[in-house]
């Protein structure tokens, strides 16, 4: 199977104009991620998808693909899906363009478990969530998993309501990592489908899928790949970086 990973890349974040091209060390996060990008096991190309020519001026300085997109889209899934519809591929990866830190690995896995179970048309990647902060944190996204690892539901808020106690680490609970694992074939029908009311609300594009009824796999990452949010984010990303090369 022909496999891709596109990085949805917008200059205009809210939280963090910018971010993109933010300095890491001494490289702009985008290249971070597109090397990244291009270790993962079993994938055929790696291009990133941005609406802003100081993004696309900065991959090309590094020799990457790049597709300029229009700006209207309401996030990443819709953008990644404008340029898969060109694509030969058979597996449409959506990789966040604020993850540097990403396990490869993870998500080799991730690709190999959509390629080998046809029933499956989404997959993405979890880290057990064992810290109350994180729990509390709207910044993190947690989800929660039935026993056939199958997402039941993701949020900014602290999930699950812990009722009769104050929190503690629980099994099947996670801290949801940015990347998805498209089959292009549904990708391309989730580009038809109106945005969402649980979408609207807690602003997570994963949502519009559990609500039309389909299953979103989650494979347990053994590492956490923190992202970047906010500018607060980098100084600790750039000495996660700087320890990696040292390794």
């Amino acid at each position: 199977m022909q496999s891709v990973i596109i990085i949805p890349a917008r200059y205009a974040s809210t939280r963090f104009p910018g971010k993109p091209l933010v300095k890491l060390a001494d490289k702009p996060m985008i290249q971070w991620v597109y090397e990244s990008a291009e270790q993962v096991p079993g994938v055929n190309q790696v291009i990133v998808a941005t609406d802003d020519q100081r993004i696309a001026e900065a991959v090309t300085k590094f020799a990457g693909n790049i597709v300029i997109t229009p700006k209207t889209f309401s996030n990443g899934s819709e953008r990644v899906g404008f340029v898969a519809r060109d694509l030969n591929a058979d597996i449409i990866v959506n990789l966040q363009g604020d993850e540097p830190l990403i396990s490869t690995a993870s998500v080799g896995k991730a690709i190999r478990a959509i390629s080998n179970e046809p029933q499956l048309n989404v997959v993405t990647l979890g880290f057990a969530l064992k810290d109350e902060s994180d729990w509390r944190n709207p910044a993190i996204v947690k989800v929660v998993v039935d026993d056939q690892m199958n997402a039941l539901y993701f949020s900014r808020s602290p999930i699950p309501y812990m009722r009769d106690a104050g929190f503690c680490a629980i099994p099947r609970l996670y801290r949801h990592i940015g990347v998805y694992v498209y089959r292009k074939t549904f990708l391309l029908e989730y580009l038809s489908w109106p945005e969402s009311v649980l979408e609207k609300c807690e602003k997570l594009e994963q949502l519009r899928i559990l609500e039309r009824g389909v299953k979103i796999n989650v494979i347990e990452s053994f590492n956490l790949s923190p992202g970047v949010d906010t500018p607060e984010d980098v100084p600790i990303i750039e000495k996660l970086l700087n320890k990696e090369r040292v390794r």
